[in-house]
């Protein structure tokens, strides 16, 4: 600042305490690109709450799943990379414990993206590190989401070479689908739902002129049917056959990659258009059932009031694990939880409790992966380490390397400060129960039309049940229910839909082939 005085310096060393140059001078260089820019929103924003007579303080969602306060934002705003999808995987975990399903996918289908991110153990999974565009390294903790080009407004095409592509481009909000009728000519995924019965146009919040199926066949027709011989509905069916095997790769990615069997998860759906394609796309992956939150267009708002108070440090040591010193490491995490306590009680912001995490990054020598592992601390233990590293190792290459010497690369703390939890029965039961054939419409199943109710989601009471097909309604999504699921409301509102099918799960009485539309209670 004496050289160069300015109000935003970023200094590397601070952002990232860890041996890895090039890492630590990318991220630092996008936290000096941010920073001006995010502080000047920053201090608007919390002078206009000022002025509406708001004293509370303005607390920012961070990347890794907790919070910290404008000021701490403003000074690492890297910190906030990817915070909007962390907040929604903080939601679903939340949830997901309240529901008694700990081991989630987490799919965030919207407009323009799907984020896939996985919970174990009522925890979503860390990574040390994001690639951005043109692979500029991020290396800041934060939630491990894969993101793919394929949502609700990603644009379907046929290619020079003769094949049906959809997305990554999309048609936004502006002009939208073609079914938004706000000037949109080229087909999405929305058109395709429209056009298959699954959702109708007076379903879409905001939208004051939208188009039915006759528009949105024409443009199927000629962007899709006409190159591929298909009418609008094959064209349609097609659209979505293809947006949902994309899906399924990048649950694939987040999974079974690293070593998880999807089928020993539950995939937790939200966002606008992820109920929409939730049953398939676990039938798709062989994952017995389906978690649908009360609101799922909302859950990663939801996520920015659940998350907890956090801060993260980390101290590089790139030392053989055998040559670390018990007491050495006992001193660094002592350190490392001080200065995580001193900046949680800066935010001045109350919390009900202090939690204290501390974990050890370690690779074997001569390779790269590295595998991060719970640590006790007073009282660290190499040689456990070390076990705890072998298990993780082989758990994710089906190896054991017993010659193999660890390098302990870092040490990393972790400080939580617990807030005062939401009250998620405050979203309330609805009195009215629902009724089966009030409403329904022909959907389109398997190659075939089926005569299917439509259900609005606040009629659904606690404990209801309703077997597929079923469209479940209401203002911030659509949940398509196949033929053969069979969906409960739970007691905080949400759906629990068991897919049945060819899965490998007892399925609760139904064997996946029962026919008919029944709602009971």
């Amino acid at each position: 600042q004496q050289m160069w005085p300015n109000d935003y310096v970023s200094v590397s060393s601070e952002i990232l305490r860890e041996v890895r140059e090039f890492e630590r001078g990318s991220t630092a260089a996008v936290n000096a690109f941010v920073q001006p820019v995010l502080a000047r929103y920053l201090k608007r924003l919390g002078q206009r709450l000022k002025d509406a007579g708001n004293d509370r303080q303005l607390l920012v969602m961070q990347g890794n799943g907790g919070i910290l306060n404008a000021s701490a934002a403003e000074r690492q705003p890297v910190q906030t990379v990817m915070s909007g999808p962390a907040a929604g995987a903080v939601a679903a975990a939340h949830i997901g414990r309240q529901a008694g399903f700990e081991n989630l996918i987490a799919c965030d289908m919207g407009g323009t993206s799907f984020d896939v991110s996985l919970i174990l153990g009522g925890t979503p999974a860390l990574s040390a590190e994001k690639d951005l565009a043109y692979g500029v390294p991020v290396r800041v903790p934060m939630v491990d989401i894969h993101t793919i080009g394929a949502g609700g407004g990603s644009i379907a095409r046929v290619d020079a070479a003769g094949l049906l592509r959809v997305g990554p481009e999309s048609a936004g909000a502006e002009p939208g689908p073609v079914c938004y009728g706000r000037g949109g000519a080229k087909p999405t995924v929305t058109d395709a739902n429209l056009m298959l019965g699954r959702v109708e146009p007076s379903g879409f919040a905001g939208v004051s002129q939208a188009h039915g199926t006759e528009v949105v066949a024409a443009a199927l027709g000629s962007a899709i049917g006409d190159p591929l011989a298909l009418d609008a509905v094959g064209a349609a069916a097609a659209v979505l056959a293809v947006a949902g095997n994309q899906l399924a790769s990048a649950i694939r990615l987040v999974s079974v990659e690293k070593g998880h069997d999807p089928r020993d998860f539950t995939l937790f759906a939200f966002g606008g258009a992820g109920p929409l394609h939730a049953v398939e796309l676990a039938r798709e992956l062989g994952i017995p059932r389906v978690l649908v939150p009360r609101f799922p267009g909302i859950t990663s708002a939801l996520g920015c009031l659940l998350s907890d108070l956090r801060h993260d440090d980390v101290h590089s040591l790139w030392r053989a694990l055998s040559e670390v010193d018990a007491g050495e490491a006992d001193k660094i995490f002592d350190d490392q939880a001080a200065r995580g306590t001193q900046a949680l009680e800066s935010y001045a912001v109350p919390v009900t409790g202090v939690e204290v995490i501390h974990e050890a990054d370690l690779m074997y020598r001569g390779q790269s992966h590295v595998f991060r592992v719970r640590v006790d601390s007073p009282g660290f233990d190499a040689d456990r380490v070390a076990t705890s590293f072998a298990e993780r190792y082989a758990e994710r290459f089906e190896i054991i390397l017993p010659d193999m010497k660890p390098v302990l690369a870092s040490l990393r703390t972790t400080v939580i400060g617990t807030r005062q939890g939401v009250d998620l029965s405050l979203f309330g039961e609805s009195e009215v129960a629902a009724s089966a054939g009030e409403r329904s419409r022909p959907v389109y199943f398997d190659g075939q039309w089926l005569e299917t109710p439509l259900l609005q989601r606040d009629t659904l009471t606690n404990g209801l049940v309703v077997t597929g097909p079923a469209i479940v309604e209401q203002p911030d999504t659509t949940c398509v229910i196949d033929p053969g699921a069979v969906a409960t409301v739970d007691d905080a509102g949400n759906l629990v839909i068991e897919v049945g099918g060819d899965n490998r799960w007892p399925s609760g009485g139904n064997d996946g082939n029962r026919p008919g539309n029944a709602c009971s209670d």
